[in-house]
C-alpha cells in the first residue's frame, strides 16, 4: 500500500539525510564517578551498551512488566502548571546521578545540567558504569541509593515503584513537561497510578543499512513501501546479489536480533494495538497472530538467495560481523538499530549518501497502522525525594537539557523530547533519527525489554535462535516461549 502523500514526503526527506557519524562506541568496560565539571575518563561512546555481546536495551534480563493498571498521560500539560523558575534557593545542593553512560556520552550527560547548574546553582555529580544495575541493587540493600538513577528496562522501573524503592513523581512535575512526549514514553513507566521515570534518551531501531556506490552501480533506489522494498529484494537477486546480510550471534543472548525483527514486523502486520496485547499477555505468545508474523520474517530469512550464507549461517554468524559485508558489496540491505553506525565507522568506511554506508527507514507493510517506529531508550528515576532531586528531574524532562546535550556535541543522544532544536544536531544522522523519533506515530519500545526476563531476555532468545537453526517451528518457538511466560 502507498503512504500518504504528506507522509511519503517527511520521510523521503529523512531518507535523503547524510550519516556522518556512528551512534555508538567501543566497549569497554569502566566505572568513574564524576562532579559536573569533569566526566569518566573511558573513551567509549557506547553508553547503550552494558555487555560486550550485545546492546543496552536488549543486555539485561526484566523482572517484572508493566501493571494492566497504567494510566496514559495526557498529550498536554495542565494548563495551570507553571514552569520551574530559577531559583538560588537550591544553590550548593548535590544531585547524584547512576547511569549506564560512559565516556564522551557522560560528558554530553553532563552538558545537559549546565543551565540547570546556572539557573539554580544545583551540583550533579554522575557515576558512569556499565553494571549500574548491580551497583543500585548494592546501594538499596545499604539503605543509601543514589538521587537519581538513569535506567534502560521500563519493567524494572515498574518494579522499583511498586517495591517503594522508586519515589513517584509529583503531578506538578508531569504538567510540565508530560506534553513535550508521546504519551506512550510515561505509559511505560506507569502503575497504580503513579509515574515514576522522566525519559533521558531515544533509540531508533526501524532502519535498513545500506551501500550508496552499490545502489548507484546497479541503479537501485530507495524504497517508500513494503512492497517496493519487496521488488528491490528480487530486483537484487535478479542481478545476481544477496539481498539481506543476517546474524543474530551474541553469546549467551544470541536471537536478540531476531526478537527485534518480530518486534518490528508484528507493528507493521497486526498494528500497534495487537503489539501491546502481545507485550502484557493479553494475548499468549503462541496466539496465532504471534506465529503468522514469525512466519512472515522466516519466508524473508529463510528463502533460498535472500540471506549472506544461507539460512544455516544465520545464528551462528555475529550481529556485528553481519553488518559488515555491506561495505564489500557481498549483500546489499542491513536491517539494525542506529547504534550499528559505530560497526561501520570502525571499520574505516565512510558514512553518509555520498559515503559507503548509508540509512533508510524500514517501510511500513498498511498505513493503517501509521508510521510506526520501534525503539528503545532511557529513563531517569528517582530514588528520593528531595526538592533538588525533582528539580534535576524535571530539569531532564526539557527541552533545554536536551538542547544543552545536543550542543555539548559528544554524538550518541536523541532525545524523545517533541520540543527540542532538532537543528542543534551536528550529524546530518542524528539530525534524521530525532526526527523520525520525535515524527513516529506511534512509537513504541523494544517488546523483549518489556517482557518478564525468563521470556524477553530467555525463552524468546533460545526457542527464536531454533527456529531460526530449523530445529523448531514457528508453532513450537512460539508454543515453547509462552510455556515459559510466568503465572501470574
Amino acid at each position: 500500500m502507498k503512504l500518504k502523500p504528506k507522509l511519503l514526503a517527511l520521510l523521503a526527506a529523512l531518507f535523503a539525510l547524510a550519516l556522518v557519524a556512528g551512534a555508538c562506541g567501543n566497549d569497554d568496560d569502566d566505572s568513574t564517578p564524576a562532579p559536573a565539571d569533569s566526566a569518566p575518563a573511558d573513551d567509549s561512546t557506547d553508553g547503550g551498551s552494558m555487555d560486550d555481546d550485545e546492546p543496552m536495551d536488549d543486555d539485561e534480563p526484566m523482572d517484572d512488566e508493566p501493571m494492566d493498571d497504567a494510566e496514559p498521560m495526557d498529550d498536554e500539560p495542565m494548563d495551570d502548571a507553571e514552569p520551574m523558575d530559577d531559583d538560588m534557593s537550591l544553590a550548593g545542593t548535590v544531585v547524584n546521578i547512576l547511569g549506564p553512560e560512559t565516556g564522551a556520552e557522560a560528558e554530553g550527560f553532563l552538558a545537559g545540567f549546565e543551565p540547570l547548574t546556572e539557573s539554580t546553582g544545583i551540583e550533579v555529580q554522575y557515576s558512569g558504569t556499565r553494571d549500574a544495575t548491580t551497583e543500585l541493587n548494592l546501594a538499596l540493600e545499604g539503605g543509601n541509593p543514589p538521587d537519581i538513577v538513569i535506567i534502560p528496562q521500563p519493567g524494572r522501573i515498574i518494579q522499583f515503584g511498586e517495591s517503594g524503592d522508586a519515589v513517584a513523581l509529583p503531578q506538578s512535575l508531569l504538567d510540565n513537561i508530560a506534553g513535550s512526549y508521546d504519551p506512550f514514553w510515561f505509559d511505560l513507566v506507569t502503575t497504580g497510578g503513579q509515574v515514576y521515570g522522566v525519559p533521558n534518551k531515544g533509540d531508533v531501531k526501524s532502519l535498513v543499512w545500506y551501500s550508496p556506490p552499490v545502489f548507484a552501480d546497479n541503479g537501485y533506489e530507495i524504497p517508500g513501501t513494503w512492497d517496493e522494498l519487496e521488488a528491490l529484494v528480487e530486483q537484487i537477486k535478479a542481478d545476481g546479489h544477496v539481498p539481506w546480510c543476517i546474524g543474530i550471534g551474541s553469546g549467551d543472548a544470541t536471537g536478540w536480533v531476531f526478537t527485534d525483527w518480530m518486534e518490528d514486523m508484528m507493528l507493521r502486520i497486526q498494528g500497534p494495538d495487537v503489539y501491546d496485547q502481545w507485550v502484557s499477555h493479553e494475548i499468549p505468545f503462541n496466539d496465532p497472530r504471534v506465529v503468522e508474523v514469525a512466519e512472515f520474517v522466516g519466508d524473508i530469512w529463510f528463502e533460498d538467495g535472500n540471506v549472506l550464507g544461507g539460512r544455516d549461517l544465520i545464528a551462528a554468524t555475529g550481529f556485528r560481523e553481519s553488518a559488515l559485508p555491506l561495505l564489500d558489496g557481498d549483500c546489499v540491505l542491513h536491517r539494525q538499530a542506529n547504534f550499528a553506525g559505530a560497526f561501520f565507522t570502525e571499520a574505516g568506511a565512510s558514512l553518509g549518501p555520498d559515503g559507503d554506508i548509508n540509512v533508510f527507514y524500514l517501510p511500513t507493510i498498511s498505513d493503517e497502522f501509521g508510521t510506526v517506529v520501534l525503539g528503545a531508550g532511557t529513563h531517569a528515576v528517582a530514588f528520593t525525594d528531595k526538592p533538588e532531586t525533582m528539580a534535576v528531574m524535571e530539569h531532564i524532562g526539557t527541552a533545554a537539557f536536551a538542547n544543552a546535550r545536543i550542543m555539548a556535541d559528544k554524538g550518541g543522544f536523541l532525545s524523545p523530547n517533541r520540543d527540542h532544536d532538532t537543528s542543534l544536531y551536528s550529524s546530518d544522522f542524528d539530525r534524521g533519527l530525532a526526527e523520525i523519533l520525535v515524527s513516529a506515530d506511534p512509537f513504541r519500545f523494544d517488546a523483549s525489554d518489556l517482557m518478564p526476563g525468563e521470556v524477553g531476555a530467555g525463552e524468546f532468545w533460545r526457542s527464536g535462535t531454533d527456529y531460526v537453526s530449523g530445529s523448531k517451528s514457528a508453532q513450537e518457538f512460539a508454543d515453547d516461549t509462552e510455556d515459559a511466560w510466568p503465572s501470574s
